[in-house]
């Protein structure tokens, strides 16, 4: 995303990376993009802290963890689970990278 708000790259303890921006407007998450070199599981987990962000406020966004990206994905083998993890990291950091420059 070229004309992103934050931005932040996270390497996970399987050594996969993930990379999100996100675009916000009015206190609110319009757009979230990410990409990483990891697993299926890790795409997914992306992808889906994307879907979930995208429309929410960035308090709501940062409240997004592990947990909220298992229960949507229906749940990830226990050794695929760290993914997850990482995208909700990814995400937040994302959030507090865009709060850090608005300062």
């Amino acid at each position: 995303m070229s004309d992103e708000d934050g931005y932040a790259r996270i390497t996970g303890p399987c050594g996969d990376a993930m990379e999100m921006w996100i675009k916000e407007q009015q206190g609110s998450i319009v757009r979230a993009n990410f990409m990483t070199d990891g697993c299926g599981t890790s795409i997914a987990s992306g992808s889906m802290a994307t879907v979930l962000a995208t429309g929410k406020t960035l308090a709501e966004a940062q409240q997004i963890n592990q947990q909220t990206i298992l229960e949507d994905l229906n749940g990830l083998f226990a050794e695929s689970q760290h993914c997850a993890l990482v995208a909700a990291n990814t995400l937040k950091a994302a959030v507090q990278d865009y709060l850090a420059k608005r300062r």
